[in-house]
């Protein structure tokens, strides 16, 4: 970066890829993730059930596919009131529960896991404090290392808790190609913070949006539901996240040519149903930008930021999401807004 951070969000942004570089080393962090690892092998559940709340649940969201995909678990997303306000009692035994909370301390997720717990569930905290509550509630604990974060809007601690729970998942199923495609992800990031014109371009075509769509599919829907929440939390974007596929089945009737639309496509298998929305996005005269390595896409599309050929799927899922944050920043920028003071909002919120 040559020139001096304006914001703690924007200082927090570049600090990401050293905190995962961090992450990645074989310190106290990898030493957790495989002694959980293994305890999961040793004692395989049925299902992985998961409590967290804005950019922690998006981070889930991302490790619900690449779960699905790795191990051939499913993930069930469980809502925190289901056992914080009513108390429903779950049977549990051979599940693992999961809460995800940067601070430990968001009080309906910390109750959920402590409930899961009881009901007979094995229990994982993935938090950035160590001694928190919700690592209190846990059976283990695995700590982001992002060190403080002072901007209400996450950023290395959404990518951490990424990098965490993807790390589980290389480890638990001794996936060699998907450690490998983790270990690419500082590296990458890097480049792409050293690289960001296309995503100011993008950004001041947003300038005067009151609303945006963001699509993504499979690893790509977890970075769409957090750049919509990013937009929304510091540039005021009315922003909504959906699968580009869910979107086909009614929400593309509200799109307006003056809507913009941001798809966030991986090459992958979801790849051929990115392209047949876009056909159907530019047949009703969207306007469109793309974040995507697929030359075609980027080509038709009014707008494009091209992301890096030859990248494993999951280390192009951490480039969307850094895409997304530097886009918010230079928005709220352009705007004139402070992005370390949205309106309406604490770095921690408790709810039950």
């Amino acid at each position: 970066m040559t020139e001096r951070p304006t914001s703690h969000f924007e200082r927090e942004i570049y600090e990401q890829p050293e905190v995962l570089a961090n992450l990645l080393e074989g310190g106290p962090a990898q030493a957790a993730v495989q002694r959980v690892a293994q305890a999961l092998r040793e004692r395989p559940p049925a299902l992985i059930a998961t409590l967290a709340r804005g950019s922690s649940d998006n981070a889930v969201t991302f490790f619900t596919y690449l779960a699905g995909q790795t191990l051939g678990l499913p993930v069930a997303s469980l809502p925190p009131s289901l056992l914080s306000v009513y108390r429903s009692n779950l049977r549990l035994q051979e599940v693992l529960g999961i809460g995800v909370s940067q601070s430990g301390e968001s009080s309906d997720v910390v109750e959920g896991l402590r409930a899961l717990k009881a009901a007979g569930a094995t229990t994982v905290a993935v938090t950035n404090r160590a001694s928190s509550a919700l690592e209190r509630a846990a059976h283990h604990t695995l700590l982001q290392g992002a060190g403080t974060e002072r901007a209400v809007a996450a950023s290395k601690t959404v990518t951490s808790q990424m990098l965490l729970l993807a790390l589980l998942v290389a480890h638990w199923g001794e996936d060699a190609a998907l450690l490998n495609a983790l270990k690419a992800v500082p590296e990458q990031m890097q480049r792409l913070l050293g690289a960001p014109a296309g995503l100011e371009h993008l950004a001041l075509r947003l300038t005067h949006a009151r609303s945006a769509y963001v699509l993504g599919r499979g690893l790509s829907y977890g970075p769409a539901l957090e750049t919509a929440l990013k937009l929304k939390e510091t540039a005021y974007v009315q922003a909504q996240a959906y699968s580009s596929a869910e979107f086909q089945h009614g929400p593309i009737a509200a799109v307006n040519p003056t809507d913009p639309v941001l798809m966030l496509a991986l090459d992958d298998g979801t790849l051929e149903s990115n392209l047949e929305a876009e056909r159907k996005l530019l047949e009703v005269g969207a306007d469109l930008s793309a974040l995507s390595s697929d030359p075609g896409l980027c080509d038709r599309a009014s707008a494009a930021v091209r992301l890096p050929s030859g990248l494993h799927p999951v280390t192009q899922s951490f480039l969307l999401v850094l895409a997304g944050q530097l886009l918010a920043l230079y928005l709220t920028r352009a705007k004139g807004l402070d992005p370390d003071a949205p309106r309406h909002l604490n770095k921690v919120t408790k709810t039950m």
